[in-house]
């Protein structure tokens, strides 16, 4: 994922049920532990990047609705997820 990057180890606190389901992931996909962390936190950095962007473009451009949910989902092939737990496929 980082490739060229170089390693650091760190100590972390993690609940025990949280330890052992990413134990199990690592395990059946024959990743060490490590791997699966390193993945969580690029994922959660990520998340925070898209989250940063949306909120500097919704300011300039103003919020989106739903209509516009809808057609960037079906632009980009991936299901469209309306709040609420309802389940719809754009």
């Amino acid at each position: 994922m980082f490739s060229g990057m170089t390693t650091e180890r760190v100590t972390v606190s993690l609940p025990s049920e949280v330890k052992q389901a990413a134990q199990r992931v690592a395990r059946a996909a024959g990743v060490p532990f490590s791997a699966i962390v390193n993945e969580a936190v690029a994922s959660w950095l990520r998340t925070r990047l898209v989250d940063s962007w949306l909120s500097e473009y919704q300011e300039e451009h103003g919020v989106f609705d739903e209509e516009d949910l809808r057609k960037l989902a079906a632009e980009s092939g991936v299901p469209y997820l309306p709040p609420g737990g309802r389940t719809a496929v754009a």
